[in-house]
């Protein structure tokens, strides 16, 4: 018994050996052989998942125009062009434009060329990126644009909207202004359970413009400079996608859908405003907007506009002397009051103290 033994453990150790002698001389051969498997699969797959990209991209882009036109607005491009190669861009579009198809005064912004990029491991989210300037046009007036770095960034998960960001610096429209930020991000705010959805915002937002410097020759009441513009805003109700945008917005109305916006602050001399509020909707889509306000500087804006007869001098008037006596001094330094005052838009009227200062529909 024990001789067998010993004859067992010999020829395991022989074929041990002789598995290790095989390994060491075969080892190259075989990591290149799963090289070249991994190297040809992952082609593969990157080619297919690029394909249904582009599949998916398409489908998106003919969804978009259809959205955009029910809201009178539509795209233009001179050549659009697909690649499924991984080291290219996915999309190249020339001359892309975006315009209003409704309305009295026709405006555009058009970009020379804009690239779109997936994520490199699945169609979950794409960006689109432009640094070769293009056009903006409203009217009679038209600029050259250009930027340094200007991209839209669009996220999805189970065919929805998941996450919007949209981002451009050093932005210059030729002989009119020059800002050097905008931000707008959209993103969709994790639900517990569905009856979460009447007290919990589905999508929340956030929206941003630093240090507007405007050309002196453009006349208008306020000073040259936007130091900031900042608006956080939630979107209560949910929004279910269907065929046509307007049905969906209009499940959203009857949903009890609304805008809320805890925090706003405009800093653009002589104005410095700080706010919250809310914006409802009616059946026609015209928005009524509440805001209750505090700010310095609003005596002497509503003054400009009033000489510029932007406004209505009528109710002006009257506005004018409740606001003065609710002006006061935080310190006693401050070369403007401060007010806190409830502003508000409805019906194409702008209301200050419950009175209407602007009608746009005179």
């Amino acid at each position: 018994m024990k001789k067998y033994l010993v004859q067992i453990a010999d020829l395991a150790v022989n074929t041990f050996e002789k598995t290790v002698v095989f390994c060491r001389k075969k080892t190259a051969p075989i990591l290149a052989c799963i090289f070249s498997f991994c190297l040809v699969f992952g082609g593969i797959y990157i080619t297919a998942s690029r394909n249904i990209i582009i599949k998916q991209t398409r489908h998106s882009l003919s969804k978009t125009i259809s959205y955009l036109n029910e809201l009178g607005l539509d795209i233009a491009y001179d050549d659009i062009q697909f690649n499924s190669l991984f080291f290219s861009p996915l999309v190249e579009i020339k001359n892309f434009q975006l315009y209003n198809i409704k309305g009295d005064s026709g405006w555009s912004i058009s970009l020379n060329k804009v690239k779109g990029y997936p994520n490199i491991f699945g169609a979950a989210k794409i960006r689109f990126a432009s640094t070769e300037g293009g056009k903006v046009t409203l009217g009679d007036f038209s600029s050259q644009l250009s930027s340094k770095e200007t991209f839209l960034d669009i996220s999805s998960e189970n065919m929805l909207i998941d996450e919007v960001v949209f981002h451009a610096e050093e932005i210059d429209i030729k002989n009119f202004a020059k800002i050097e930020k905008i931000a707008f991000l959209l993103q969709s705010s994790p639900q517990k359970d569905a009856n979460s959805l009447a007290t919990l915002p589905t999508y929340d937002s956030l929206f941003e413009v630093n240090d507007v410097n405007i050309n002196g020759l453009v006349n208008y009441p306020l000073s040259s400079h936007l130091k900031l513009l900042y608006m956080k805003s939630n979107i209560f109700g949910a929004i279910t996608p269907e065929e046509h945008l307007l049905t969906s917005l209009e499940d959203w109305l009857r949903q009890g859908g609304f805008i809320e916006i805890p925090n706003m602050i405009v800093q653009w001399e002589p104005l410095t405003m700080v706010g919250r509020g809310n914006i409802h909707f009616n059946e026609k889509f015209s928005p009524r907007i509440e805001f209750n306000t505090s700010s310095k500087g609003l005596l002497r804006l509503i003054d400009d506009l009033k000489k510029n007869e932007f406004l209505d001098s009528k109710n002006v008037f009257v506005a004018n002397i409740l606001l003065s006596n609710k002006a006061f001094k935080i310190n006693p330094d401050d070369k403007e009051l401060t007010i806190t005052t409830p502003i508000s838009y409805a019906d194409g009227k702008i209301s200050v103290e419950n009175l209407t200062i602007k009608n746009f529909t005179k």
